[in-house]
């Protein structure tokens, strides 16, 4: 049976609203919540409501949540959930109704209800907060939490569904995150510049990588094998992957994780040597990896891209791999260790060049590289912000 995870006395908590839902390929958010349990707080870990109303295909899911918590007299979510993998993690599932532009009155209250009795004392808390969903940034007055921090990890005003009133919603709705918040988080100086000069302190972190076990690409007697790790979906420039197998039909070349919207894998399934296969867990991810000749960061060449800090080239340089993507403002500081493409014509021939010069010697520099960019080291900083909000003393 489970349960909510009990708040122990004196523990301070943390609302860790908008993560990776638990078990996500990319446990970046996790991994986060997780060191902050692991430092004393009382972590609840929701995975957030967004900002758009639920598709046509998730309605039934969440209806069926609905009804079950009516029967279980726990509309209210008092009792939250608690995933069986999820250690020190108070796990929140909180919902909304649609339509939700027009509810809106009616799910703010209720998100409320839904997230206040996780936390006992809300003047001692830390609303740590990484997408501005409308409603909760309603309540965030009304819950007074001691501390607002919004860490944007991507820069969600340029995604495929913030269009239309939908952009205007969230733009309002970031808006008055930013302005309640004691700090602004970015991975890049390149988001954090959105926010610089409105007033509030922000500070760059960017993402760090787990070292995973790692060993040198061996030469093999098959054709060399490109990869890519991580969601599938609209960043990815399908006609560049198109033009790579087509270039070179000896390339074996695998898309390796969960399908989202904008990636449809029949563009390319009439391509013998590609193959689009499921996510890997992430204790999969190192052996996975290694199973690569050459990494590849395939994304389409547009603003949202020179936003992002991809986690791809730290996950590439720990597991020894060469990687080879177009430039953006968070990459450059990786320069000496990756491979740099613009056109398709331009990314064959790194590819090539990528497979003709790498070396064990290679491999352990960019393992060194990736050991210096460790979440080990970037959760010291985020600590540290921690303390540095419950003490009052971040400054600008």
């Amino acid at each position: 049976m489970t349960r909510r995870v009990a708040e122990a006395p004196g523990k301070p908590g943390i609302l860790f609203y908008g993560g990776f839902p638990i078990g996500y390929h990319n446990p970046e958010g996790e991994i986060k919540a997780r060191a902050f349990a692991a430092n004393g707080y009382h972590v609840v870990y929701a995975s957030g409501v967004g900002i758009r109303d639920p598709r046509v295909a998730t309605l039934g899911k969440a209806a069926a949540v609905v009804a079950a918590r009516i029967g279980r007299g726990r509309l209210a979510g008092d009792e939250g959930d608690v995933d069986a993998h999820a250690g020190e993690l108070d796990i929140a599932s909180p919902l909304v109704l649609p339509p939700r532009r027009a509810l809106r009155r009616l799910n703010g209250p209720w998100l409320e209800r839904q997230i206040r009795p996780r936390i006992d004392d809300w003047s001692e808390a830390v609303a740590w907060i990484r997408f501005p969903s409308p409603e909760l940034v309603d309540v965030l007055g009304r819950l007074a939490p001691r501390a607002i921090v919004y860490e944007c990890v991507d820069a969600h005003h340029l995604t495929s569904g913030i269009t239309g009133p939908w952009a205007t919603l969230f733009e309002d709705a970031e808006r008055r995150l930013v302005e309640r918040a004691d700090v602004v988080i970015a991975p890049n100086e390149h988001l954090a510049g959105r926010f610089r000069g409105r007033g509030v302190p922000v500070q760059v972190v960017p993402h760090g990588v787990d070292l995973f076990d790692w060993h040198p690409r061996s030469a093999g007697a098959g054709p060399p094998t490109l990869g890519f790790v991580g969601t599938l979906d609209f960043r990815l420039d399908t006609p560049l992957l198109r033009y790579l197998a087509e270039a070179r039909p000896g390339w074996r070349m695998r898309l390796v994780g969960p399908l989202q919207p904008g990636f449809d894998r029949d563009d390319l399934a009439d391509l013998p040597n590609v193959s689009v296969e499921p996510a890997v867990p992430y204790e999969r991810l190192g052996e996975t990896l290694a199973s690569f000749d050459v990494g590849l960061m395939p994304y389409r060449d547009d603003s949202f891209f020179r936003h992002m800090s991809p986690v791809k080239n730290l996950e590439l340089l720990a597991a020894g791999r060469p990687a080879v993507g177009r430039r953006n403002p968070a990459l450059e500081p990786f320069a000496e260790s990756l491979y740099f493409a613009t056109t398709p014509k331009d990314f064959v021939a790194q590819v090539e060049r990528s497979l003709a010069e790498d070396s064990p010697e290679l491999a352990r520099r960019r393992r060194e590289v990736a050991e210096a960019n460790t979440w080990e080291s970037r959760l010291v900083e985020l600590r540290a912000l921690l303390t540095a909000l419950r003490d009052r003393t971040v400054a600008a």
